[in-house]
């Protein structure tokens, strides 16, 4: 059996992880509890990581919402939930969400669109739209905002 990590090389890996790329606290949790770390040095780890900056849920948030938009063309729905199961709170995901330009966010819908209405452009177009719609909810872009840009004719502009 693996002996337990100590709260100094816990707190070590984790700042070597956060200084990778963001992290989030409760990631960083659920390490240390597959490391053995206890409950208590978690917590400190933890404080600690947020005073010394090496963890900002907000910041996490930020490139999370942009990083799922721009790369993953996930809508805002799909988006929430994730960080949601990340344990972030609502105002924390509310705030990363107006650093997203609606700009972005409507490049990755039309781009999911798009690429969508290519792939079932056999199709009839009233089977098409519905396909589509259908595709772009599974990706967690809002139903009103599917409907309301989904051309109805079929036919793309």
């Amino acid at each position: 059996m693996e002996r337990e990590m100590t709260f100094e090389e816990a707190l070590e890996r984790c700042r070597l992880l956060a200084a990778k790329g963001e992290c989030c606290t409760f990631d960083l949790e659920q390490k240390m509890r597959n490391w053995g770390v206890s409950s208590a040095d978690i917590q400190r780890i933890i404080t600690s990581l947020i005073d010394e900056r090496y963890v900002d849920n907000l910041r996490f948030s930020i490139a999370y919402v942009r990083d799922k938009t721009r790369f993953n063309h996930w809508g805002r729905i799909k988006t929430r939930l994730m960080l949601r199961q990340k344990h972030i709170p609502q105002n924390t995901i509310d705030e990363a969400f107006t650093e997203l330009p609606e700009s972005d966010y409507q490049k990755a819908f039309e781009a999911e669109r798009d690429k969508k209405m290519r792939q079932l452009r056999a199709l009839k177009p009233f089977e098409r739209n519905r396909k589509t719609a259908a595709y772009l909810i599974q990706k967690g872009f809002e139903p009103d905002v599917v409907f309301k840009n989904l051309n109805v004719d079929g036919e793309m502009d």
